[in-house]
């Protein structure tokens, strides 16, 4: 055999190596999920994003065939949740499930935080979450023009509730206030602030539809409006805020993140499969019971509404001198 077609044959025996290689990652990848993914909510069992998160997991799973662990990372802002996303291997099997605090609130309240958004591919956005501006039942305040009127003649004399200094609550409240060019007296809780409002302690406050529908309907609270562009299915009769304040829109979001590095095949796969989900008819219908608003877009979408998100939050943050450590 001469020089040049053993030459002919190792490249060619080269060459079949490589298409073989890359035969079988491409398969391993296109078998995505091959085996348990666990979803990270930054939130405790039971709250919001941790229902909504099961109900996709259980979608997920009977489509794939392959089970979804829910691994609650509670606390700090969701920023313990996002540090552990971030320093997990990027296969695709351990993804992050979380809210708008993460990306576009977190980065400007915060000096220093042990993730950056660059740590992250955004996958989707499954929802969107409107907040209900509520009062106590009992209250005197029965609509927003009310509660306006009386912060603008008593300023800092009232007061609202939220989760916390620099949760998706406090920057609504203060967004709020700052367009109507009104002040009130902020009351950061570290648990659940809405007992506080039914008994008149405080005043106002923002709550996510999912927890604030249900004392509505059992007459505990008084919706004054919703964050939403447009008025929501699960509250029809209570206004928009942005009736009274034109231009107004304070919701936050449900949104699937992977480990940057993640493979490409795997995101695609990833991306269809939540489609698929949010498509559902019965999945739309539970999340519309909950006030929640379905969405189910594509990354580029996704990454361009977070970059809106994040400069309106960046504003009222700074325009609020709203910090923490």
């Amino acid at each position: 055999m001469t020089t040049k077609n053993l030459s002919r044959r190792l490249l060619l025996g080269m060459a079949g190596a490589l298409l073989a290689a890359a035969t079988f990652s491409a398969s391993a990848q296109s078998a995505y999920p091959s085996r348990p993914v666990k979803l990270i909510v930054p939130f405790p069992a039971g709250t919001s994003p941790d229902v909504i998160a099961r109900l996709w997991g259980d979608e997920f799973s009977k489509a794939t065939g392959q089970a979804v662990v829910v691994e609650n990372r509670p606390g700090a802002s969701t920023i313990i949740a996002a540090q552990a996303a971030a320093n997990a291997a990027p296969d695709g099997y351990t993804l992050l499930w979380t809210v708008n605090n993460t990306f576009s609130i977190n980065p400007y309240v915060y000096k220093k935080l042990p993730y950056k958004v660059e740590d992250f591919v955004a996958v989707t956005r499954i929802l969107s979450v409107p907040y209900v501006l509520v009062t106590s039942n009992d209250s005197k305040i029965r609509t927003l023009q009310d509660l306006l009127r009386e912060a603008k003649a008593k300023p800092d004399a009232m007061t609202y509730a939220s989760a916390g200094i620099g949760q998706g609550t406090h920057v609504a409240m203060a967004r709020l206030l700052g367009q109507a060019g009104v002040s009130m007296t902020h009351v950061p809780y570290k648990d659940y602030f809405l007992p506080d409002v039914i008994a008149q302690r405080v005043d106002v406050a923002f709550d996510a539809s999912t927890g604030a529908i249900p004392q509505v309907k059992a007459g505990k609270v008084r919706a004054l409006g919703v964050s939403s562009a447009k008025r929501i299915d699960g509250l029809p009769d209570v206004p928009a805020i942005a009736e009274v304040l034109p231009g107004f829109v304070g919701d936050s979001w449900h949104g699937i993140f992977a480990p940057k590095g993640t493979p490409e095949p795997v995101l695609a796969s990833l991306l269809a499969q939540s489609q698929k989900v949010v498509a559902m008819p019965a999945f739309r219908a539970k999340l519309e019971g909950y006030g929640l608003t379905p969405v189910g877009e594509p990354p580029e979408a996704f990454r361009h509404f977070l970059g809106e998100d994040a400069r309106a939050w960046a504003k009222v943050v700074k325009d609020n001198n709203i910090t923490a450590e």
